[in-house]
């Protein structure tokens, strides 16, 4: 008989926003990083514009992240040295055996990549001059660097839940991939939408194309996750795809699979199962960013039904 935790985990609204727009920011990054490598200038308008979207985003986390935390101190704990940890070497608190550490520290030295990006932007769009800035700004090396940090701060939350061991995030090994999977769903519907709204019609017909290909990769990720909790035997799956508790369920099949990838599945699809009229792609940008939220609200709050199922 599968042993289940007697409290369920305290998850509320502002931890879940908050690693929603952390993934949010990572994912643009990512997006701007790649229109940056494809190097084609018709792309550069979009590209400028993106890059003043991480910066706020990652300014706005770690003030949810306090919030929840309900004292600024503990958050600050996990940065800097407790003197209550004496035995830690240094004054920083680092433990790689920690995903809440290493992820903390991820989305630090995240939010400085994202801040050069944003000091770009403003130099390129002429309301700054920081000409020396621009052979660092656009540094492959860095750019790389800063992708892989992106990267971490998009799965880490996945990882962090999956090793907490309680009911339906057990064992599920594929879960930071899944969470990264998403993260870069959410930067390509961001691209979508300033896309449409610029009228970038090149780096639109790119996106389009790009947001049906990250869709129908989060859709793989997402079977092979909902298989391996088939495998359990301990109902964490029934307490994920149909739990009424919390609408759950309801989130989970009419925002994650629905919004996040069906309507870019068959709207976008490169022979459209659904003719899509110009003017649209920000809409659909805005369906999968809410299907985005929905799928990180079901996988937090289905901890909680499963736990008083």
């Amino acid at each position: 008989m599968p042993i289940k935790y007697v409290l369920p985990p305290e998850w509320e609204w502002p931890i879940t926003i908050a690693l929603f727009l952390a993934g949010l920011a990572a994912g643009t990054y990512s997006v701007m990083g790649l229109i940056h490598f494809a190097g084609d200038k018709r792309d550069e308008p979009v590209l400028y514009r993106l890059g003043f979207i991480p910066m706020p985003i990652m300014i706005v986390v770690p003030l949810l992240l306090i919030y929840d935390l309900g004292q600024q101190g503990r958050f600050l704990n996990l940065l800097i040295k407790s003197p209550g940890a004496p035995e830690r070497g240094g004054p920083l608190m680092f433990n790689a055996n920690s995903p809440m550490n290493w992820g903390s520290w991820a989305m630090v030295i995240f939010a400085g990549f994202a801040a050069l990006a944003f000091a770009d932007s403003l130099h390129q769009s002429g309301r700054i001059r920081l000409g020396w800035l621009v052979p660092i700004a656009h540094s492959k090396i860095l750019l790389a660097i800063g992708e892989f940090f992106a990267m971490v701060v998009s799965g880490y939350s996945g990882v962090l839940i999956a090793v907490t061991n309680q009911g339906v995030w057990s064992d599920t090994w594929l879960m930071g991939g899944l969470f990264i999977c998403f993260s870069e769903l959410s930067g390509m519907a961001v691209a979508a939408i300033v896309c449409d709204r610029m009228g970038a019609v090149h780096t639109a017909a790119a996106v389009r194309r790009a947001l049906f290909t990250f869709a129908a990769i989060s859709a793989v990720f997402l079977v092979l996750f909902l298989g391996g909790l088939a495998t359990q035997q301990d109902g964490s799956l029934a307490a994920l795809i149909a739990s009424l508790h919390e609408l759950v369920g309801v989130a989970f099949w009419v925002g994650a699979v629905g919004l996040a990838l069906l309507v870019p599945l068959v709207m976008l699809a490169p022979r459209p199962i659904v003719r899509v009229p110009n003017g649209s792609l920000a809409l659909i940008g805005v369906l999968v960013l809410v299907g985005v939220l929905a799928f990180r609200y079901a996988m937090f709050f289905s901890a909680i039904s499963f736990v008083q199922s």
